[in-house]
């Protein structure tokens, strides 16, 4: 068994190690990807977990950087935010290699009963998210393959 070094979450709670006494890491993702189904299960997040703390010495503020894919394991779209080289959060939807960014987002992904809207080729599968969650998992950041769209919240703020 390897150390425990990444925190996963369903729903933005029920936070747990992600851990690979049952399945392989890989494998755990995997598996959590295909139990979304966009309404009870809508959220799967990870996020490297703080240095020497407890699941319950987790604060709320916490995390700043992740990976979190919505929707259901048939049609999902996902998100990673960095924490940047001048110390601000920014947040990208994640895509596949060779999409077309021109007019407006014309797919759909139901999120918790939210309507979301990306770009094609930013609506992947659970099998195809495994990749980009595990590319993740490893180094801390999104596959160079993968483009990445930054979003703007500043309406939010």
């Amino acid at each position: 068994m390897q150390q425990l070094t990444h925190v996963e979450e369903t729903n933005g709670r029920g936070r747990m190690f992600l851990d690979d006494g049952v399945r392989p890491f890989r494998d755990g993702i995997h598996r959590m990807l295909t139990l979304l189904d966009g309404d009870a299960r809508w959220s799967y997040t990870l996020a490297r977990a703080p240095h020497g703390k407890d699941i319950d010495e987790i604060g709320p503020d916490w995390p700043r950087s992740f990976i979190q894919a919505g929707g259901a394991a048939d049609r999902l779209a996902m998100e990673v935010r960095y924490v940047e080289d001048d110390g601000k959060e920014r947040q990208y939807a994640v895509g596949k290699p060779g999409g077309q960014y021109t007019g407006d987002p014309t797919e759909t992904v139901i999120i918790g009963g939210n309507e979301f809207h990306v770009y094609p080729n930013e609506v992947f599968t659970a099998d195809e998210a495994t990749d980009v969650f595990y590319g993740y998992f490893q180094n801390d950041r999104v596959p160079d393959q993968y483009p990445l769209r930054r979003l703007d919240f500043s309406a939010y703020e």
